[in-house]
């Protein structure tokens, strides 16, 4: 299979952090440059997808691209700005910024191994239940649940067919997945959170202190 090409996207407004979490202070850098330094190891080359307001910076990056209202429509911005030779598409929220290289190797080698998109899973720890409209509780069997991480990998013509009818969703492996796609799951380390919150903030400078 040809080349990968990683989209990090890194476009949101920060709503819930107070500010765009992608740019905060984490261990001296910006969040997002910690996921862009393993982009750039895994791939053979780094779309960018960020704020208007923020696309004048420099970036070590191939491409820096301005996101849209959703984060669909950012995904969207960062794969129309990818080469004609790319044919593994690696999307990572550079909300993630402790992914290891072993995980994005692993996403990749998945779809060139045959899946049409490969994401990572970590198991559920805690007892998960679904409140129906009524309010009622189910308890879901959590032995058959994953939490699914960024960074996910695609052939670029499944994700390119999926994103044509300009579909959103919060996940792009749903997209395919709908479609009927084959999806593979790799384990997805604990480590690899998503940062939300302030708090998270701590947890990753801690977890970044932790010899792996």
């Amino acid at each position: 299979m040809g080349q990968a090409w990683a989209v990090v996207v890194a476009g949101g407004s920060g709503s819930r952090f107070g500010a765009p979490k992608q740019f905060a202070d984490l261990a001296g850098r910006p969040v997002l440059e910690w996921s862009l330094d393993v982009a750039r190891q895994a791939c053979a080359g780094v779309v960018l997808v960020v704020p208007l307001a923020a696309e004048g910076r420099s970036w070590p990056v191939d491409v820096v691209v301005t996101g849209g209202a959703t984060r669909s429509e950012s995904v969207r911005a960062g794969l129309a700005a990818l080469p004609r030779v790319a044919e593994v598409v690696v999307v990572h929220d550079a909300a993630r910024p402790l992914a290891p290289l072993s995980l994005w190797r692993s996403v990749i080698a998945a779809v060139e191994a045959g899946a049409d998109a490969a994401v990572p899973g970590a198991p559920v720890t805690d007892t998960v239940k679904e409140v129906g409209v009524d309010g009622s509780l189910a308890t879901l069997d959590r032995s058959r649940l994953v939490a699914v991480q960024t960074p996910q990998a695609f052939r670029a013509a499944v994700l390119n067919e999926v994103h044509a009818a300009a579909a959103e969703a919060t996940d792009d492996a749903a997209l395919v997945e709908a479609a009927g796609g084959r999806v593979a799951v790799v384990p997805g380390p604990a480590h690899n959170i998503k940062i939300t919150s302030p708090l998270d903030l701590v947890v990753a400078s801690a977890l970044l202190a932790v010899p792996r």
